[in-house]
């Protein structure tokens, strides 16, 4: 019994999360969005301090306002979708930051507003990206593919830096290279399965599918499913 447990066993490693279409696109839309989160999250935060009025004020705000959007995101995880809760959150902070090239110069206060606003969004979506990857990916790969966005999300936090250092040649550049990333980054969200109230996958062959793309050798897929479920009951009633 041991050693047909073993030989049905199969070890996995990164080059698993690119080795279908299904996954392989997942495993890309998940860098590219938890690195553009990522920007955006430092990238504001590294900015507070080029606001208007006083630094510690601004400071202080851009942590207090986490709070709400930690909050607002564990009641969308428990009660809405995934992929609209994450476009919906993404696409405020985007809107926003766009929004701040638009006022005027002397209302620095709708400027910080919407800076905050935008933050809140950013950091909404920040929190949501944890469970949503995590659902995305199936058992035997889900703490590699979790680990991959989270190392794409550090390569992120490396450039934000750099956005905020655009502000030295107009002061609404980072804003605009931040808001629009963030805006488009929502609307790839959209082609990303919804994980909501169903079942985690277990084997890679079982991941939700991304939506707009057509798969070849959907029979073979379904036959190995197929195949997989009859060994686990053949496993299940050996096993007695």
């Amino acid at each position: 019994m041991e050693d047909l447990n073993s030989q049905n066993q199969q070890s996995y490693n990164v080059l698993d999360l690119v080795r279908t279409q299904n996954i392989r696109s997942i495993t890309i839309m998940s860098v590219i969005l938890w690195m553009v989160i990522s920007i955006g999250y430092f990238g504001l935060s590294l900015d507070t301090p080029n606001l208007h009025g006083d630094i510690y004020l601004n400071c202080f705000l851009s942590a207090v306002i986490e709070v709400p959007a930690y909050t607002i995101s564990w009641l969308l995880l428990q009660y809405l979708p995934r992929r609209y809760s994450m476009a919906g959150v993404l696409f405020l902070g985007g809107c926003v930051l766009l929004f701040i090239q638009l006022v005027p110069a002397y209302l620095h206060l709708v400027s910080i507003i919407l800076v905050m606003i935008g933050k809140f969004g950013i950091t909404a979506s920040f929190s949501i990206v944890y469970v949503y990857t995590a659902e995305l990916y199936p058992t035997v790969v889900r703490n590699m593919g979790v680990g991959a966005s989270s190392m794409a999300s550090r390569f992120g936090s490396i450039l934000s830096p750099y956005f905020v250092y655009l502000g030295a040649y107009d002061r609404f550049l980072p804003y605009i290279l931040m808001g629009s990333l963030t805006v488009l980054t929502g609307i790839l969200t959209l082609f990303l399965p919804e994980s909501y109230g169903t079942p985690l996958p277990e084997t890679i062959e079982q991941m939700l599918r991304v939506k707009g793309i057509k798969y070849r050798n959907a029979s073979k897929t379904k036959t190995r499913i197929k195949n997989e479920e009859e060994n686990s009951v053949i496993l299940k009633t050996t096993s007695f």
